[in-house]
């Protein structure tokens, strides 16, 4: 009976989806999360999907699947993990007809609570049966992409911090502590910024460039960043004493919306950035590299609707400026 019920609701342009689980066997979050992959392979399968579960041998495998996915026209690039994981398979995915899908296992899972889905296996799944498929941007640095945010100053000293510890295996507390102990006491810095042409100097702890709003699985820095209006959002984190970073960590836990007092918000298509000394930089919470005086500037960019995902059908109002049809088609 649960069977009949399940086939009756798959909508017609999910049956019969070809489609890749990729995941990594040596990641924490597939130790502990193998049975819900291999649940979540036999559930797709029984609901008409043609799927199969590829595992990474080594670094770059995550992309490479993804980009064979694209050549062999798959519908849909499922990534089991987290955002580093996801950062991976968009490499590939980006100006594709291929979808991005989730099965949520990581460390925070950014993207996954950004649009809500579900961290539950069997949940997710059903999004991936039942939910829309749209469009939205992706930023580009250095020639990567990156879905979330980039991160650079003090975030990125945090992240890369943590990549070089034990505690990283704590998880977001990991994060929280090497954040905590290092965030008193990181030195600003002197940023110069080209946006769009114009151009902006400040003293900064930290510069957070987002297409999407969500940082770290609770706060937002850039609040008012919607994925698909060809923009990316720029929050500057002024210069601060130690009691001055205490309030402006509280004003970011408790989403207060008055803070004029520590940032400054822009909005960009192209920015072009220099810094006085060498500081750290993430993408999409992974470390890549630092930011360096004397070499040309870093710069940031839009690609406008350059990857399809798969997200749920109710999301909050203010994520995207565009309506859209389940095919990812725009609704005038």
């Amino acid at each position: 009976m649960q069977e009949e019920t399940l086939d009756k609701t798959i909508p017609s342009q999910a049956v019969g989806r070809r489609a890749i689980i990729i995941a990594n066997p040596a990641s924490g979050g597939y130790l502990f999360h193998a049975s819900v992959i291999d649940e979540a392979v036999a559930y797709l399968q029984a609901s008409g999907w043609d799927i199969t579960l590829r595992l990474t041998e080594r670094e770059g495998d995550a992309q490479r699947l993804a980009r064979e996915a694209v050549e062999d026209h798959l519908d849909v690039v499922i990534a089991a993990g987290g955002d580093g994981t996801i950062n991976e398979v968009i490499q590939a995915l980006a100006g594709s007809e291929t979808a991005l899908g989730v099965l949520p296992i990581g460390t925070v899972n950014v993207w996954a609570r950004e649009v809500g889905i579900p961290l539950h296996g069997r949940d997710a799944c059903d999004v991936l049966l039942h939910g829309q498929t749209r469009r939205i941007d992706l930023g580009q640095v250095n020639g990567r992409y990156f879905l979330l945010m980039a991160g650079i100053g003090l975030d990125g000293e945090v992240t890369h911090a943590v990549e070089r510890k034990p505690v990283k295996r704590l998880g977001a507390l990991g994060y929280l502590l090497i954040g905590t102990i290092l965030g008193l006491g990181y030195p600003a810095f002197r940023v110069f910024m080209q946006i769009d042409g114009r151009v902006v100097k400040a003293n900064a702890i930290q510069v957070v460039i987002g297409n999407t709003q969500l940082y770290g699985g609770t706060i937002k820095y850039t609040w008012q960043a919607k994925g698909d209006d060809g923009l990316l959002d720029i929050c500057i984190v002024r210069r601060h004493s130690a009691f001055g970073r205490i309030a402006i960590a509280l004003d970011l836990l408790l989403h207060r919306k008055d803070r004029n007092g520590w940032t400054r918000y822009e909005r960009c298509r192209v920015m072009k950035f220099r810094t006085k000394r060498t500081v750290a930089m993430q993408l999409d919470g992974d470390p890549a590299g630092h930011i360096t005086p004397g070499f040309p500037p870093t710069t940031f960019t839009v690609a406008p609707l350059a990857l399809k995902v798969i997200i749920p059908n109710m999301i909050a109002e203010d994520l995207f400026s565009r309506q859209e049809d389940n095919n990812g088609r725009l609704c005038l």
